[in-house]
């Protein structure tokens, strides 16, 4: 009896362990590659189609940085449109251009936007892992591993 509990509960810990572990692990989707082409493109197919709704154009990215553990991804880059011609904004807006960051979440299998900057005219990103602290800290660049003090 002792014998079986103990097995059970070695095996219970290894188990617990080998999640965390694997939730851990940072994955670099800055370039595509054959190992990471379908999450890479499922997430910035969410990215493109959420701008198109407010933008009215369509995009692509230049990635500065792309980094996912576990259920959470981190994007950072410039968007052009994919027709190659100037991105626009109406008169009345005051937009930057072109930056833009996207944190990723995974839910039931398909990703979806948590949080975005789209054209900031500040630095929105700053202090984003602060906002989101069950998202993986190593999947942050610079900027959004700063802490935000309240």
């Amino acid at each position: 009896m002792k014998k079986t509990l103990f097995i059970y509960l070695t095996f219970t810990m290894l188990s617990i362990f080998s999640v965390k572990l694997e939730a851990q692990i940072i994955y670099d989707y800055k370039v595509k590659n054959a190992s990471n082409q379908k999450e890479r493109t499922a997430m910035l197919d969410v990215l493109r189609a959420s701008m198109y709704q407010s933008e009215k154009q369509h995009f692509i990215y230049v990635v500065d940085h792309f980094k996912a553990s576990g259920n959470y991804a981190y994007f950072t880059g410039k968007a052009q449109r994919k027709d190659g011609k100037a991105i626009t904004f109406p008169e009345y807006q005051t937009r930057g251009c072109c930056d833009v960051t996207a944190l990723f979440i995974k839910k039931g299998g398909k990703w979806f936007i948590e949080d975005s900057c789209i054209f900031p005219t500040d630095v929105c990103s700053y202090g984003i892992s602060s906002r989101h602290p069950l998202a993986p800290i190593g999947i942050f660049d610079e900027m959004g591993r700063k802490k935000i003090r309240y």
